[in-house]
């Protein structure tokens, strides 16, 4: 993963359930919070502050410091495939190699162009790291539309 990626707008952090299971493991400041993670104490504040959404790398490791599960920190929202991926810690390419399919091909899914493939929720699943029923319920919602 580039450090540059950052987590789709369809993934959002709550600042306010990060910050109580932050000062529930004993990280009293976001200083000594930011200290143990490596970045900068205003970086954890626009967190807080659910002005920012850590980078999926940084969430992963925000989560296991906390002993959490990554999902307990983010809104409630319906994310698309690209949010799921992206949540997961993973690029295109690397969903598209799992599939054995084209990079291209799939980015023809992410977006949209095309529906999901039935022999693809299973290995979709397993990359996400899901059972398969949950993620087939956020992405075949209604209420999906939204992209990231």
């Amino acid at each position: 993963m580039r450090h540059n990626d950052r987590a789709p707008a369809a993934v959002r952090i709550n600042g306010a359930r990060l910050r109580a299971a932050r000062v529930t493991r004993g990280f009293r400041t976001q200083r000594e919070f930011a200290s143990a993670l490596g970045c900068a104490r205003s970086t954890v504040s626009m967190w807080e502050a659910s002005k920012a959404t850590p980078r999926p790398d940084m969430l992963a490791r925000v989560a296991e410091l906390l002993a959490v599960d990554a999902w307990d920190l983010l809104e409630p929202q319906r994310p698309s495939l690209r949010g799921l991926r992206t949540l997961a810690g993973l690029r295109a390419v690397d969903v598209a190699w799992g599939l054995g399919v084209q990079k291209s091909s799939y980015c023809d899914v992410e977006r949209g162009r095309q529906s999901i493939p039935g022999r693809w929720w299973p290995v979709l699943a397993s990359l996400l790291g899901r059972p398969e029923s949950d993620v087939r319920a956020l992405l075949e919602s209604p209420l999906k539309g939204r992209r990231a």
